[in-house]
């Protein structure tokens, strides 16, 4: 006779979602919201112009395409970091770096 199998409730997504993002070293589920909330923070002429790429340690890498706007963009750094900081409501973001699309 088979034994039954043991069910096992649902596991929530954020959960699922925090083990997943470990395995890329993301450790707060929070700080990759950034993501989805560039445009918003940038404004779309921006955006168009410099995405976020990667989180590593706390500090966010952005692509910029052009070095007119790389220039624009570290002038706006203070500004840029502080909409992150209201959007996040926490410091999951430490630093932004900005960085020339290869």
């Amino acid at each position: 006779m088979k034994k039954p199998r043991k069910q096992r409730g649902f596991t929530p997504i954020q959960e699922t979602l925090e083990k997943v993002l470990k395995g890329f070293n993301i450790k707060d589920l929070a700080s990759i919201k950034i993501f989805a909330v560039w445009d918003r923070i940038t404004g779309e002429k921006l955006a168009a112009h410099c995405q976020p790429v990667r989180i590593s340690r706390g500090i966010l890498y952005v692509e910029v395409d052009d070095p007119i706007w790389l220039a624009q963009v570290k002038y706006m750094k203070a500004d840029i970091q502080a909409k992150i900081a209201e959007a996040l409501q926490k410091e999951a973001i430490k630093d932004v770096r900005f960085f020339l699309k290869q």
